[in-house]
C-alpha cells in the first residue's frame, strides 16, 4: 500500500481529530448520532462540529467551515444531504484532509444522477489521495480509540476484542456485531464502497495490532487483484479472513456455451477465489458466528486432517458422526495402540471407536474423561477433538452440576493436550453459562451443523494466495468473424491440443478424396458458422464406412441444412477422422466477471445435463490443479476402468486442460466461452482427442 494510502487509511480507521460536517443537536439526523456516539464512548481525540451558523453543537465550539479552520482534521464526517456531498468533498480535499466518511444515501444506488455523483465521489478521492467509507453508510467504529464514526445507536453492551467487522450490509453489521459471542476492534459499514473498499480495509487490518480475525459481509467483489494483495498480508500476519456473500441466489449461471456456462455459475467462481486467496466462506450468520469463534480462540490450528468426536452417548456421537460426514470431515479409526489405552480407562462394556462414546462414567470422575481426550489426542491420525456435550441452557443450576466435570477436564486437558480441542454444543441456544464458564481457555462452539462445517473450513483453509498467475507475453487475436467446428479446432491444434484430422470438401467426389486418406469409418459434419447445433439440422453423420456411403452423405448433410436454416452460410462439409472407444468428457471455458475465465471438467456427451457432474476453478492453473480437479468428479471413477473398462489416459487429460488454461491467456481478449464437448479420454498413454469444439468470440465494445 502507498505511503499516502497508508495515511489515508489511518486517518479513516484511527483518527486523531473528528470533524463532522452538518453537525446538528436534531435527534433524527444522521450527524446527530455521530456526535452522540463520539461522546458516548469516550472519543478522546478532537471533536470538531461544523456548521455554518451554530457556534456550538453539544456543547463543543462549531466552524462555520472546514476551511476555517487552523489544521485540517484527520477525517471529515458528511453528514448532509446528497447534492451537497461532492462540494463538501473538495472542500475537505483541498483543505488537506484524509479521510471522510459519507452517510448520505442518493448515489450509484438511486439513478442516473446518484451514478454521477458517485463518479465524482470517486474522482475526488484519486485526486487528493482520500480514503472515503461510503456513501449510502452508517460508518465505522473503533472500539479501541471510541472513534464512533457511525450513524446509528450503538449498543453499549458491545466488548473490545480483536474481531474486526467489515460489511457493505449495515443491517449485517448490527446483527453480527452485537451477537456477543465475541470482543470487536472495529466495526465498517462500508456502504457502496465507491472509493475505498474491502481490500483497503483488509490492507489496514493485517497491520493492526488490535485486529487477529476479519469477517466481511461482501455484495459484490470489484477489483479481484487487490483482494488478492490484501490477502497475501492477512496471510502473512497470520490473520484469519471469514466472508459471508450476500446475494448468490439472485446470479444465475452464466450460460454462454451450450453446456459449460450451465455447468458453472459465478457463485462457482466466487467459491474458487476464495478458495485460490484463503478466505474462508461461510454459508450463513450461524456459521459467521462459529467460525469466528474457531479462529479467535482455537490456540493452535490442526497440523493433521483426522478428527475425533467423544461423547457421553452412543446415540449421541452416532448424531454427530452423521453431520461430521455431511460436512466432509475426515474421521479416522483408532490405531490398535490407541483403542488398548481405552480398554484400561473405559468399563468392559464400552466400544473404543471414533467416535467415542465414553459412557456415564465420566459424570462420576472427569478424570477418566480427562485422560480419554489425552490417549486420543496421542493417536497419530487425530488432529482435531471435537468434545461434544450437550449441557442446556434450560437447566437448572442442580442439573447444570452434573456437566461441570467434564467441562474442567476438558479445560485441563487443552493447557496439556497434544491436539487441539474445542467443545461442542449441538443445539445452536449453546450451553448452560455455568458449563461455558469452565472453558474460558477453550473454543465453544454452538449447533453441530455450523460448528462442523467451520471446524472443516479451518481445516481446508489454503494460507496462501495462488491466483492470479502471470499473463501471458504472446497475446493473440481470433480470426474475424464467426467461427466453425472446424475452424475452431484447427486454431486449438496450431496451440498444441489434440483434435482428430479433418477437410474441408465442397463437393461429393472431395468427400470420397478426403475420406480415403482418413481411413474409414469417417466422421462428416456440415461446415457453417450459422449453424451451431449441427445435429439437430441433419449436418452430422458418424460411422460412414465406404465411398458410396460417403458420397450420400454428403448430398444428404448439404440438403438437410439448407431445409433447417434457408438463409446460411453453407461452405461445405468437413469429414473427419473418426476416433472410438474411450472415456468422454467435457473440458470448457466460462468467463465470469470480475475474475476472468474459469475452466470446467466432467462427464461429457449426451449426458451432460443428465448427470450435471463437473469441477470448476479460476484460472490459470497447473498440472497438480488440473488432476485435483478431475479428482472432484464422478469423471474419476470412470478414467480408473469402470466395471471392466479399460483405465484411461487421465494424464493426458490434465495436460489438456492446462493447454487450455494457456490457450485462454493467449486469446482470452478476444474470447467469451469455449465448449469442448466431447473430449475423448482414450485408453491409458494412448492421449485425448477433441471431437467436438464450439468457440465463441467476445462481443466487441
Amino acid at each position: 500500500m502507498p505511503a499516502n494510502t497508508i495515511d489515508a487509511m489511518r486517518a479513516l480507521m484511527a483518527p486523531r481529530s473528528v470533524a463532522v460536517v452538518g453537525a446538528t443537536e436534531r435527534a433524527d439526523a444522521s450527524s446527530s448520532y455521530v456526535m452522540k456516539n463520539l461522546m458516548r464512548f469516550g472519543y478522546q481525540g478532537k471533536i470538531i462540529p461544523v456548521h455554518p451558523k451554530a457556534e456550538a453543537v453539544f456543547g463543543y465550539r462549531a466552524a462555520p467551515s472546514l476551511r476555517a479552520l487552523d489544521a485540517a482534521p484527520d477525517v471529515a464526517v458528511i453528514g448532509i444531504a446528497a447534492d451537497k456531498v461532492i462540494a463538501a468533498l473538495e472542500e475537505a480535499g483541498s483543505t488537506g484532509v484524509k479521510a471522510a466518511v459519507v452517510l448520505a444515501s442518493g448515489f450509484a444506488e438511486l439513478d442516473e444522477a446518484g451514478r454521477e455523483r458517485q463518479r465524482q465521489l470517486v474522482e475526488i478521492a484519486g485526486r487528493y489521495g482520500m480514503a472515503i467509507c461510503g456513501p449510502n453508510c452508517l460508518g465505522l467504529f473503533n472500539l479501541t480509540s471510541g472513534a464512533a464514526l457511525y450513524s446509528s445507536s450503538l449498543s453499549a453492551n458491545l466488548q473490545k476484542g480483536r474481531f474486526a467487522i467489515l460489511s457493505h450490509s449495515g443491517a449485517s453489521a448490527i446483527a453480527l456485531g452485537n451477537t456477543a459471542r465475541f470482543g470487536l476492534s472495529h466495526i465498517v459499514s462500508s456502504g457502496n464502497s465507491a472509493a475505498t473498499d474491502i481490500p483497503a480495509y483488509l490492507e489496514f487490518l493485517a497491520s493492526d495490532e488490535d485486529t487477529g480475525t476479519v469477517g466481511i459481509v461482501i455484495e459484490a467483489i470489484r477489483a479481484p487483484e487487490e483482494l488478492a494483495a490484501a490477502m497475501e498480508k492477512m496471510h502473512a500476519a497470520n490473520k484469519p479472513v471469514i466472508a459471508l456473500r450476500a446475494g448468490r441466489s439472485s446470479r444465475g449461471a452464466q450460460a454462454t456455451a451450450a453446456h459449460t456456462g450451465s455447468l458453472a455459475g459465478s457463485n462457482d467462481a466466487y467459491r474458487a477465489f476464495f478458495r485460490r486467496t484463503g478466505i474462508i466462506e461461510v454459508p450463513d450468520m450461524d456459521g459467521f458466528m462459529e467460525t469466528a469463534t474457531l479462529c479467535l480462540t482455537l490456540k493452535t490450528r490442526p497440523v493433521k486432517p483426522g478428527v475425533a468426536i467423544v461423547g457421553v452417548s452412543g446415540g449421541g456421537v452416532a448424531h454427530v458422526s452423521d453431520v461430521a460426514d455431511e460436512a466432509g470431515l475426515s474421521m479416522p479409526d483408532l490405531r490398535p495402540e490407541t483403542v488398548a489405552k481405552m480398554k484400561t480407562l473405559l468399563p468392559s462394556f464400552a466400544t473404543p471407536q471414533n467416535p467415542l462414546d465414553t459412557t456415564g462414567i465420566v459424570f462420576a470422575d472427569g478424570q477418566i474423561y480427562r485422560d480419554v481426550l489425552t490417549a486420543v489426542s496421542e493417536d497419530p491420525s487425530i488432529g482435531l477433538i471435537v468434545a461434544s456435550q450437550d449441557a442446556p441452557v434450560g437447566l437448572d443450576d442442580f442439573c447444570a452440576c452434573e456437566y461441570l466435570g467434564i467441562a474442567q477436564a476438558v479445560s485441563d486437558y487443552a493447557e496439556a493436550g497434544k491436539a487441539p480441542i474445542v467443545f461442542m454444543s449441538n443445539l445452536s441456544s449453546g450451553h448452560h453459562p455455568a458449563v461455558e464458564g469452565k472453558l474460558s481457555n477453550v473454543p465453544v462452539l454452538r449447533g453441530t451443523k455450523s460448528a462442523l462445517t467451520a471446524i472443516k473450513s479451518l481445516i481446508d483453509q489454503n494460507r496462501l494466495v495462488s491466483w492470479p498467475g502471470a499473463a501471458a507475453s504472446d497475446r493473440k487475436s481470433l480470426p474475424a468473424g464467426a467461427l466453425t467446428e472446424r475452424q475452431a479446432k484447427n486454431l486449438l491444434a496450431a496451440e498444441g491440443l489434440p483434435v482428430p484430422q479433418q477437410y474441408l470438401v465442397t463437393s461429393a467426389d472431395k468427400a470420397a478424396s478426403a475420406a480415403a486418406k482418413l481411413s474409414f469409418p469417417v466422421v462428416m459434419k456440415i461446415e457453417s458458422p450459422d449453424i451451431q447445433h449441427k445435429t439437430e439440422a441433419g449436418g452430422v453423420k458418424l460411422g460412414v464406412a465406404s465411398e458410396p456411403e460417403v458420397r450420400q452423405a454428403f448430398d444428404a448433410i448439404m440438403a438437410s441444412a439448407r431445409a433447417y436454416a434457408p438463409d446460411a452460410d453453407l461452405r461445405g462439409v468437413s469429414v473427419q477422422e473418426m476416433v472410438t472407444g474411450g472415456v468422454e468428457a467435457l473440458v470448457g471455458l466460462v468467463r465470469h466477471e470480475p475474475f476472468g475465465f474459469g475452466l470446467v471438467v466432467g462427464i461429457g456427451g449426451v449426458l451432460v445435463e443428465l448427470v450435471n457432474d463437473s469441477a470448476f476453478d479460476l484460472l490459470p492453473i497447473d498440472l497438480a490443479r488440473a488432476d485435483a480437479m478431475i479428482g472432484k468428479t464422478k469423471l474419476a471413477s470412470l478414467l480408473e476402468g469402470y466395471r471392466g473398462s479399460p483405465r484411461a489416459d487421465r494424464q493426458a487429460l490434465a495436460k489438456l486442460l492446462v493447454k487450455l488454461s494457456d490457450f485462454a491467456a493467449r486469446y482470452g481478449d478476444d474470447i467469451e466461452a469455449v465448449d469442448l464437448n466431447p473430449v475423448a479420454v482414450l485408453p491409458d498413454g494412448e492421449g485425448v482427442r477433441i471431437l467436438d469444439a464450439l468457440i465463441i468470440a467476445r462481443a466487441k465494445t
